[in-house]
């Protein structure tokens, strides 16, 4: 079996996830992976719950006002620069906080990553409904997943099969050029970071299971005219 890295650290965002956070499934987990959990100013009571739940290799950040999942995880990771642990880390992401990409895969990715003869800097999941994977999700999400990922490989050029899913890791190295600066939008900054790597490797592993649970936050519809004002904002920030 492929062994991890030596030290990984996951930045979890959590907003009003007090129903959908299961610790049970984070502490299946091995030692060898950190987890930060950043509370993006939530009304209900999931600062509280990750207190309850805190133990040596979990680190809360609490922020007081809601900013979004993409600055929540920019959030995460400059406070990950911080800690001590940052020291030991080889590899850092994020990854959803209903584990919807479940931990197990975790050592898939790096797994899939061996198998490239050029040094990979950065693995994204990827939603790929195939023999023997286990994609649980709407009929009516993946085709919308499939309609922006259309939309925004042939405005931006770009390869990614599913920029927009949840799981993601980055060499330590690329911290700074991915997350030094805010994103311009709270929800697709995933494109802004894929705009931000034109000059790494990066992979897409298809993952072996992903579960569509209820409870997201992104209500793609409702939503349509922001994410394409967004969509206008990143062509022009980075054409």
């Amino acid at each position: 079996m492929h062994k991890m890295p030596k030290k990984t650290c996951l930045i979890i965002p959590c907003f009003n996830e007090e129903k959908r956070l299961n610790f049970d499934k984070f502490m299946e987990n091995n030692d060898l992976v950190y987890f930060i959990f950043v509370n993006d100013g939530s009304t209900d009571k999931t600062s509280q719950l990750i207190k309850e739940n805190l133990k040596q290799n979990y680190y809360l950040l609490d922020l007081k006002k809601n900013c979004g999942k993409g600055e929540a995880i920019r959030q995460g990771i400059l406070y990950l620069k911080t800690l001590l642990i940052f020291e030991e880390i080889e590899w850092f992401g994020f990854w959803d906080a209903d584990l919807s990409t479940p931990l197990t895969e975790l050592k898939n990715f790096f797994h899939y990553s061996s198998n490239f003869e050029r040094k990979v800097d950065v693995i994204f999941g990827s939603r790929i409904y195939k023999f023997g994977s286990n994609i649980k999700r709407s009929y009516l999400r993946h085709i919308l997943g499939r309609g922006f990922a259309s939309i925004v490989g042939f405005l931006f050029k770009l390869k990614s099969y599913d920029s927009q899913c949840g799981s993601k890791l980055f060499r330590k190295a690329l911290i700074d050029i991915v997350f030094g600066e805010p994103f311009i939008s709270k929800w697709i900054f995933d494109i802004e970071i894929i705009m931000r790597l034109k000059d790494n490797y990066i992979i897409e592993y298809p993952l072996m299971s992903w579960n569509d649970y209820k409870g997201s936050k992104l209500k793609i519809i409702s939503n349509i005219i922001r994410i394409l004002l967004d969509i206008i904002k990143i062509q022009k920030k980075y054409y």
